[in-house]
């Protein structure tokens, strides 16, 4: 009997811990093949992200949302970009990541398998008035504040991440506004967040 019962809660503990690692899984960027012109990327657990390129001197070039999908395969044909650097950005809700395209001057395509930047934001869990923020991978403190479309701020404080995250609770006041601005500047990264109190 105990050890019926032994196995049904370990089975019960690997069944939640599996059910919160793959709530908490977010996109993988794969690059595939590249022949001359043509940039070929696979992109795992798709939910909700946009994808982009831009070039070196800040304009973009090209955009599209993908929603719900759990994997795909990508090309882009890149022969009409002239030759310079360009960036391919993933972006989803939970972070961005850029790879470096060069193009060179016999129109040729190379890019970095790893992202040159790869940013966590800030991710929220909203039940009732009560907002909990947690952000990871974090190496500094933080600038976190909560105001009102009226001007009022209601927290700005500078927080440490305790080994590399940070997990704050705001408790909104419905009497106060109807809607909140949580901003959290990170590391020159601004990262707004509008919550709407019912």
């Amino acid at each position: 009997m105990k050890n019926v019962l032994k196995s049904v809660l370990l089975t019960g503990f690997l069944l939640i811990s599996a059910s919160f690692m793959s709530k908490d899984k977010d996109f993988s960027l794969s690059i595939g093949s590249i022949s001359a012109t043509t940039l070929n990327f696979e992109v795992s657990n798709a939910k909700n992200i946009s994808l982009s390129i831009y070039s070196e001197k800040g304009g973009e070039l090209f955009s599209e949302n993908l929603e719900n999908t759990e994997s795909f395969v990508k090309s882009y044909d890149l022969k009409s970009l002239e030759m310079g650097t360009y960036f391919l950005v993933a972006e989803s809700d939970q972070k961005v990541e850029k790879y470096k395209i060069n193009i060179n001057y016999k129109n040729e395509v190379s890019i970095e398998k790893k992202p040159v930047s790869q940013i966590k934001k800030p991710v929220y869990k909203i039940t009732g008035n009560v907002v909990n923020m947690m952000m990871e991978g974090m190496r500094n403190s933080a600038v976190i504040s909560v105001s009102d479309f009226a001007g009022n701020v209601y927290y700005n404080e500078t927080k440490n991440a305790d080994g590399g995250n940070l997990s704050l609770t705001f408790e909104l006041n419905p009497f106060n506004a109807s809607k909140y601005m949580i901003t959290v500047e990170d590391e020159g990264n601004v990262f707004n967040k509008i919550i709407t109190l019912n």
